[in-house]
């Protein structure tokens, strides 16, 4: 959904659909309370993520209406690490309604939740301020906002923030989403409460790293790139750490390893603080749409590959158990193959968009 939502961003503005998506996303709350199966949870989920897709970049659309240079910068940074907060409320709190209440309460609160979001949405926000908004020419067509889609993907450096959330996202994400708990639990022999906690302060140490990074981008533009390859560098040698251990490893390495790997989450705004600086405003929503699928193209490449490569293994060494030490072992080490593809890319582009910038 990232690229068709840039294109509607480029054309409609941030606020309306920062609305569609909150309304989308209380629609599928609404539909996942009341859902009598699997079928019907499964589809109301999509709408959920469909409505988050309106979310992000609309979010960073906006943020850039207001502010300029370094200042958005750190901005978009705080309000994307901020935001990071809604992992820690659907993990803690809203466990506790689902505990006390049951499924179809907890979530069609979440629903209402969204609903006043929405009121919210309406009231308080703008696309721009009074001055930038008589100064802004009339938003560009459907077709015309297609255009500049193309447009984006044509310019080196729109694809350099491509990879720049290619290769920093994933590794944070495909754990996080999928691979931490049997990891921890089932082949490091880890307890569920050491894993939730583990996965808590992921989220926590977001808000440390985050506003770093989003001062880093603002203070020291021209190191970006070094950021870039630092942070990389930081959460492969983090894996290959984990991986070389022949056993199982100590709770606090474990702990300390998966706070550094989740760098990459926040380090991955990078990719839209290049964004502004090269792409107009008015093809910022559609630049910004790309960039983004980056991550999640290499978090779903990354979680398959990890998945594959268990599977690959158990069946080699014809072993009862699945999540083993071994299996995960080869799977995570599978993951570095993902990011050195992204890394020659971004290199690769980077030298493209230097070269025609001197131009």
């Amino acid at each position: 959904m990232q690229m068709p939502v840039g294109i509607l961003l480029d054309r409609f503005g941030s606020k309306k659909l920062l609305v569609t998506g909150a309304l989308v996303m209380a629609l599928g709350s609404f539909t996942v309370s009341l859902a009598p199966n699997l079928s019907v949870a499964v589809i109301g989920r999509m709408l959920v993520g469909m409505g988050d897709s309106f979310t992000f970049i609309s979010m960073i659309r906006m943020i850039n209406g207001w502010y300029q240079s370094s200042k958005a910068s750190r901005v978009q940074q705080n309000v994307a690490t901020v935001g990071q907060l809604g992992q820690f409320m659907s993990a803690v709190p809203f466990w506790f309604l689902l505990e006390r209440y049951g499924w179809s309460w907890s979530f069609s609160l979440i629903s209402l939740v969204s609903l006043l979001v929405v009121i919210l949405l309406i009231a308080f926000t703008a696309d721009e301020d009074a001055k930038e908004h008589h100064a802004r020419h009339k938003p560009a067509s459907i077709k015309v906002a297609a255009s500049q889609l193309v447009e984006n993907i044509r310019n080196p450096g729109i694809r350099m923030a491509f990879w720049t959330h290619f290769v920093t996202q994933p590794t944070t994400t495909s754990v996080a989403l999928l691979w931490a708990v049997p990891f921890l639990v089932s082949a490091e022999g880890q307890s569920h409460d050491f894993a939730s906690l583990t996965l808590t302060a992921m989220v926590l140490f977001g808000l440390i790293t985050g506003p770093l990074i989003g001062y880093l981008c603002s203070k020291h533009p021209l190191k970006r790139a070094l950021l870039v390859y630092s942070v990389v560098a930081l959460t492969s040698l983090t894996w290959i750490t984990l991986l070389a251990i022949p056993e199982k490893s100590p709770s606090w390495l474990l702990f300390t390893c998966f706070l550094l790997i989740s760098i990459g989450g926040p380090a991955s705004m990078v990719a839209f603080d290049f964004t502004k600086d090269i792409a107009p405003r008015v093809r910022l929503g559609s630049a910004n749409g790309f960039a983004n699928v980056g991550g999640f193209l290499a978090s779903f490449v990354m979680m398959y590959l990890t998945g594959l490569v268990i599977d690959i293994v158990q069946n080699i060494g014809g072993s009862s158990e699945r999540f083993t030490l071994e299996g995960f072992r080869w799977g995570f080490a599978s993951q570095l193959l993902v990011v050195a593809v992204g890394v020659v890319y971004f290199t690769v582009e980077r030298r493209k968009y230097l070269k025609m910038a001197v131009i």
